[in-house]
């Protein structure tokens, strides 16, 4: 009888399992579980039980990422690149106006503590 061997998740690689695609984008041992990303964009949490099941159930292989799954995160950071630097120069273009119009101190709280 031929014994399978599991497959390690490995974070950055690509696996299929049940006809969706997916990266796995963590693993954390104390927690038990690896976080992966779907091909639509989707996060989920695998129960390392789970991984180790459906390898040995012959249903989790390696696979090759999807066309343009690495373009797709280049945007998006480039994008937040982007909206944060927005978000700089608006901060910084805010100037604050003289506090001439600010009472310290009403003659109503100041006549009670004399």
């Amino acid at each position: 009888m031929s014994r399978l061997l599991c497959i390690d998740p490995i974070v950055g690689d690509w696996y299929a399992s049940h006809g969706q695609l997916f990266e796995v984008v963590a693993v954390d041992d104390d927690e038990r579980v690896i976080e992966v990303q779907h091909a639509d964009g989707n996060l989920e949490e695998i129960e390392q039980e789970d991984w180790l099941a459906r390898c040995r159930a012959g249903s989790l292989n390696q696979a090759e990422p999807p066309e343009g799954a690495r373009v797709a995160e280049d945007h998006d950071a480039e994008d937040e690149i982007a909206g944060n630097a927005n978000a700089v120069e608006e901060l910084h273009s805010l100037n604050a106006g003289p506090l001439d119009d600010l009472d310290l101190f009403d003659e109503a709280t100041a006549t009670r503590f004399l």
